[in-house]
């Protein structure tokens, strides 16, 4: 009887105090998107490398900078990924993204599977 309740505090113990490890590799949920991205500014490049910065709020809107263009839209976790449409960028059309994590950033790809750019990893 000892035994066993010795082993469970050792159980109990080894999980609470066990260090975090690192995300792997892969496809990021919209669901981490939605709770870990919210109310913090992403950084990172577009494609053809220009610095950008993407920030998504809890009520649905976001705001961008890519290169020498800055916009505000709205956002919406999808099914993959998230989704975003602009005033202006895209003449106001939605394009839904996918990301993965990659060698400790996360990379974003367009609807079609081309690299749509790299942001930092969410802090």
């Amino acid at each position: 009887m000892r035994s066993t309740y010795l082993i469970a505090i050792v159980a109990f113990l080894l999980t609470i105090g066990s260090p975090k490890v690192p995300a792997q590799d892969g496809p990021v949920s919209p669901r981490e998107i939605s709770e870990t991205w919210v109310g913090k500014e992403l950084t990172g490049t577009t494609a053809s490398g220009a610095r950008a910065a993407l920030k998504l709020e809890q009520d649905g809107r976001a705001s961008v900078s890519a290169g020498n263009a800055t916009d505000t839209g709205t956002w919406r976790a999808s099914e993959t990924g998230y989704c975003t449409t602009w005033r202006t960028i895209r003449a106001g059309q939605e394009r839904c993204f996918t990301v993965f994590r990659d060698g400790g950033r996360l990379k974003v790809l367009n609807p079609d599977g081309s690299l749509s750019g790299y942001f930092d990893p969410v802090k």
